[in-house]
């Protein structure tokens, strides 16, 4: 099962791969390419979830996930995943939140459910708030973030928390969705240069934690 993760693992690595050099070449934006890439890679946790049987195992990718994305960021290897701005480390934020959800959720604790809050909070509250916020949103809330945005980060994130309880651990569902969904909407609303990537997804996780071990 681990090597068949692995090779799960590395095979969306290069499907996301081929959107991201595909794309641009098709006049998609680099913004809605990263959100794409974004939302995609998230994924990754579902091969977490229902493969690796080995924490060690699914390390592996993560880490190599950052080294990878080091590499673009560092010779604007992959385009379409890279901002003009070199100060936004958000690439490389990201897959180091994978890695400490890793740690935390499924070698500490064997409940990677708890890792996947964060990390699909991180993929699709984010990525699709992101999409819908600079394609819809008019009105500013703070910086570049709009209202639109923010209203479905917060929506989005409550959806995905709320499912996953339901699956995994039903109990104070809306009160525990709700609470997480607000911090994720807060945290992504006053980041900034990509840090986010970081403080979402792992806030996220850790307050389900003490909600759940108070």
């Amino acid at each position: 099962m681990n090597i068949t993760a692995l090779i799960l693992s590395y095979g969306l690595l290069f499907i996301m791969f081929i959107v991201a050099t595909i794309l641009p070449k098709y006049h998609v934006s680099n913004e809605l390419t990263r959100k794409l890439v974004h939302i995609g890679m998230s994924n990754w946790w579902f091969i977490v979830l229902f493969f690796f049987t080995q924490f060690h195992f699914a390390l592996i990718p993560a880490v190599s996930f950052i080294l990878l994305n080091y590499l673009s960021y560092r010779y604007h290897l992959v385009k379409g995943i890279e901002r003009e701005d070199k100060s936004d480390l958000g690439t490389i934020y990201y897959p180091i939140s994978l890695v400490i959800l890793v740690i935390f959720s499924f070698g500490l604790l064997s409940k990677p459910y708890i890792g996947a809050i964060g990390v699909f909070i991180m993929g699709y509250g984010d990525g699709i708030a992101g999409i819908l916020g600079s394609r819809f949103g008019k009105k500013r809330l703070c910086k570049n973030k709009t209202y639109i945005g923010s209203m479905f980060m917060f929506i989005i994130s409550f959806l995905t928390t709320f499912i996953l309880l339901w699956y995994y651990h039903p109990v104070h569902m809306i009160l525990y969705s709700f609470i997480i969904a607000s911090v994720a909407t807060i945290l992504e609303l006053f980041s900034y240069k990509g840090i986010d990537n970081l403080t979402v997804p792992i806030m996220s996780s850790f307050i389900y934690y003490l909600l759940l071990f108070p």
